[in-house]
């Protein structure tokens, strides 16, 4: 069988226009095109996102994207212009592989999409199985670290999303937030002998400089 192609990114913050995205079969950014997810903000995403020819364009929110939480009818408003999908908190089949999205991090001041421990451990442990997972943040330990002159010098990921990464063992999780591991790459690999394939596709440092290009991946 022929494999797919996607073409993965996140935390462009505004400068997604300056991004190569090179040819694939899905498309799909993890979150944080924005700063505050402010009408201007959400236009340049509309814009830039028609502009893309892959057959399948997928997309979820960010905690930089406010304007999303505030007003969940502007995520409606990027389909519908875009033919795009959104698929935060819903499973959608792509070519005969189910993928499944989440906005949600750990809860970190007034950012959007925060979850409580208890509330985030509600969800993932009733979130559905998919092939690929695309998630704003980091499960907690794979690659949800930020470079050693950071203040922060703890992992950052969510415990629950991980729970659930062991549980349901999907083929590939797709993930950014933490800028500092950006453009990597890791392989889990399970006793049943199956692989997960996790991926930072941040394409900002934490100093919010263009430094990462796009994730391709082959599944």
């Amino acid at each position: 069988m022929k494999k797919l192609q996607i073409v993965a990114l996140s935390d462009s913050h505004n400068a997604t226009k300056r991004v190569e995205i090179p040819d694939g079969d899905i498309l799909i950014h993890a979150g944080d095109f924005s700063f505050q997810g402010k009408s201007l903000e959400i236009q340049d995403f509309i814009e830039w996102m028609k502009e893309q020819p892959h057959k399948h364009k997928l997309w979820i929110a960010g905690n930089h994207e406010l304007g999303i939480e505030d007003f969940p009818d502007n995520a409606e408003v990027v389909d519908k212009e875009t033919g795009a999908t959104y698929i935060h908190d819903k499973v959608v089949e792509v070519e005969g592989l189910k993928f499944f999205g989440s906005n949600f991090t750990p809860e970190f001041n007034n950012w959007a999409f925060g979850l409580t421990d208890r509330q985030s451990k509600i969800f993932w442990e009733n979130a559905p199985e998919a092939d690929v997972v695309v998630c704003h943040g980091p499960p907690h330990t794979i690659l949800d670290s930020v470079t050693p002159e950071y203040k922060y010098k703890r992992p950052l990921g969510c415990k629950h999303f991980l729970s659930y990464i062991e549980r349901v063992k999907p083929k590939v999780t797709i993930f950014g937030h933490i800028h500092g591991s950006g453009g990597m790459h890791k392989t889990i690999e399970w006793d049943d002998g199956s692989k997960t394939e996790c991926y930072n596709v941040s394409v900002m440092n934490e100093q919010y400089q263009l430094t990462n290009p796009s994730t391709i991946i082959e599944i």
